[in-house]
């Protein structure tokens, strides 16, 4: 007996492949990754530089702060910068995964590395194992779930049957045993990647905030 493979087992799986796929990527990512970062943390110092000295004028117009020349072009060298940052990884992310999961999805696995660690299989629609053609097409109508902002991946939560928009645009379901349960490293698991994701986003706000500092001063003194 099978089951749908749910919403949070299969972040999980989605997870592990997207940390699998990095890992082998980052030797040839990192180099530039960090030297782009260091220029986008330069771009953003300019930025908060420029609004601070927009807004040294006699009179505060919100209006003319944010059409002043020098904040313009600072938000667009931001974009820029973080264009040049973002491009390389989600580039070398998706052609790593698309590999990673077409090949696992047509083989005897039946799912990415990452999927039978969960204990999921991909089928079609009457249970049976996918091909190759059949695999590629399924993750290429993936990208209408992120195109969706990820609510096509969320429609997984739905039950009955827990498929996301791109398992029915392709035909295909994400299974379990009936009786698998949740193996114990993969709570741990997910509970590292929440308390990674809030570590990162205090220590990034804490960073944007001493760059926007230090403009401040530059430009009121103190």
């Amino acid at each position: 007996m099978t089951a749908p493979g749910g919403f949070w087992r299969r972040y999980a799986a989605w997870s592990l492949d997207a940390a699998l796929v990095a890992l082998v990527a980052s030797p040839l990512l990192l180099p530039r990754f960090f030297a782009d970062a260091r220029a986008l943390d330069v771009r953003f110092a300019e930025l908060f530089t420029a609004f601070y000295g927009a807004l040294g004028g006699d009179a505060l117009d919100p209006a003319r702060v944010l059409d002043h020349p020098s904040l313009v072009s600072g938000v667009a060298a931001v974009e820029a910068a973080l264009t040049r940052m973002a491009v390389p990884v989600a580039v070398a992310l998706v052609m790593g995964s698309l590999i990673l999961h077409v090949a696992g999805e047509c083989s005897r696995w039946q799912g990415s590395p990452g999927k039978r660690a969960m204990g999921l299989r991909v089928v079609d629609r009457h249970g049976a194992a996918i091909g190759a053609a059949h695999a590629l097409a399924r993750q290429l109508a993936g990208g209408l779930s992120w195109l969706t902002l990820n609510l096509g991946h969320a429609m997984a939560a739905l039950p009955p049957d827990h498929l996301a928009l791109h398992d029915r645009v392709s035909g295909t379901r994400v299974v379990r045993s009936a009786s698998s349960a949740w193996p114990a490293w993969a709570r741990a698991w997910l509970a590292v990647q929440a308390f990674t994701a809030v570590a990162a986003t205090v220590a990034l706000t804490g960073h944007l905030m001493q760059l926007a500092q230090a403009a401040a001063e530059r430009a009121f003194g103190g």
